[in-house]
Formats: structure tokens, sequence, C-alpha cells
């Protein structure tokens, strides 16, 4: 490749990576720094999770349960909520056993580090599925209970231990 195809090429793409990359403000608004990373979260309940909590504010989550219960991956945001904590929504398509979408499940997360920094963290969170007329975006619509509730406590992944 000639030099300056590839000046080309790379001077395109800066925009692309500029864009692409959020601004410190929005890092700093939206969720605390110190506890972006990935977690091994430990449920009272026995189930065993990795959460990842994103600079941007996306959180992603998969956990033991999910071929037990059958229910996808789980999406979703987190942002710092008060002067010590955070929360987070993640969500999750539920299946039945003919693989025919089944609900969405809602898990709404609070959670505070524990000790300094945030490689250690505790919460709590609630689980609600939504059925076809209920949106799972506006928890006012469910029209049922819970279907779960539990503790957990969590610590950070490190590349090395």
């Amino acid at each position: 490749m000639s030099n300056k195809l590839l000046s080309t090429v790379l001077f395109a793409s800066l925009p692309a990576a500029v864009l692409a990359t959020p601004p410190t403000s929005l890092i700093a608004d939206s969720a605390p720094s110190t506890c972006v990373g990935t977690y091994l979260i430990q449920e009272g309940g026995g189930a065993k999770d990795f959460w990842t909590f994103a600079a941007d504010g996306a959180f992603f989550g998969t956990t033991s349960t999910q071929p037990l219960y059958n229910f996808s991956n789980q999406q979703g945001s987190w942002e710092k909520f008060g002067s010590a904590g955070s929360r987070g929504t993640l969500f999750a398509f539920m299946y039945n056993d003919d693989k025919t979408l089944m609900a969405t499940a809602r898990i709404d997360i609070s959670f505070h580090a524990v000790g300094q920094g945030c490689d250690q963290i505790a919460g709590s969170l609630v689980v609600r599925t939504f059925e076809d007329g209920e949106d799972p975006l506006d928890p006012t619509t469910d029209t049922g209970e819970p279907i779960a509730s539990d503790t957990f406590t969590g610590r950070r992944v490190r590349a090395r231990p």
C-alpha cells in the first residue's frame, strides 16, 4: 500500500474514532470511573455471574442460571446513584422450551463499593418479567410481582492475579 493511500485511510478513519470516544464529562457524570470493569458476582441464592460495567454507562451480564431458565445474555445500562452508590438495569430475553420468545426479563440492581476503591462491590437485585403488552422499559406496566430478589457480592476481574 502506498504511503499516500495509507495516510488517506488513516485520516479518513480519524473522525470516526473521535466520535466513538465519549467525552470525559460523559464518563464522569454517568458512572464512577473507579468501578469500570468486569466483576465475578456471587449471588446470595447461589448463582454466579460476570458483569461488565463500561465507562460509557453500558452494562453487560451473563449468569450460571441461563441454561436452567432458558434466557439470553443480559444488556443494559448503569450510572452513579447518590453519593456512594450506583444502580443499573439489565434486560434479557426468556424462551419457552420450544425456543419461542416467552417474555423479557428486567433486572434492577443497586450496589456500592466495599472498602477503598471499587475492587469489591455488594448490593441487591430485583427481577421482573414483562409479557406481551407490558413494556420492560417502563416498570409500572408490569402487572405481576417480582419473580426474584437477591443480594450479591462481587470481585473485580484482573488480567493477572
